[in-house]
């Protein structure tokens, strides 16, 4: 039997991730599972990478809080949980781990195997884009949420360009239609909620 590789972080590593940044480690599927339950940070597996992601910015936890308390509110008395980032998204067979910063379940959470805390039924799917996972999150990751069957809705928040990026899964199998939000009067709809732009941007602080 194959011995594993144990994933450790360099200094370097940990000063780069503790300045807000992202580290990436080539690594087997079975690595990171032997990693995941050993780490601090917050992680995910995706093409062979360990993607180790570094302390979240002010106001990016700000809007994902504001996010989860309107979206909490709005699913109230309904059959949807809402959740935050440390709940683990997977695809029922396949070799990725992915952590939304919000997440919406329809109905019963479904655990992957033993699993309390790793979600295979996603609904909804929110990600506050910031400059170190920007690419990442709107590329390969957006990609990979398209293709769990139970994902309806990803929502990308960008702090930057105030906008918000609805990608909605229409009836025709493998297709979505992408709609951008850029006018604050403008109501955004996530899954029927609708708010005015401007109120998911209101009074934030500058950077």
């Amino acid at each position: 039997m194959q011995t594993l590789e144990k994933i450790r972080l360099s200094e370097e590593q940990v000063e780069t991730l503790e300045a807000g940044e992202v580290v990436s480690i080539p690594a087997s599927w079975e690595e990171f599972e032997d990693f995941l339950p050993e780490t601090e940070y917050r992680v995910e597996y995706c093409n062979e990478q360990v993607i180790i992601m570094g302390l979240a910015a002010f106001i990016h936890e700000l809007l994902v809080s504001r996010i989860n308390y309107l979206l909490t509110g709005f699913y109230l008395g309904k059959p949807f949980y809402v959740l935050g980032s440390n709940a683990g998204i997977r695809k029922d067979g396949r070799k990725g781990h992915y952590n939304g910063d919000v997440l919406v379940i329809k109905g019963k959470p479904v655990f992957q195997d033993k699993s309390q805390s790793i979600i295979i039924n996603p609904y909804v799917i929110i990600e506050v884009l910031s400059k170190s996972t920007y690419n990442y999150d709107l590329g390969t990751k957006r990609r990979k949420y398209e293709q769990m069957e139970t994902v309806q809705e990803i929502v990308f928040v960008d702090p930057f360009a105030h906008e918000v990026i609805v990608c909605r899964h229409t009836e025709q199998a493998n297709v979505w239609i992408e709609i951008s939000y850029t006018v604050p009067d403008e109501p955004i709809s996530i899954d029927g909620f609708e708010v005015p732009l401007k109120e998911i941007f209101a009074n934030l602080p500058e950077e």
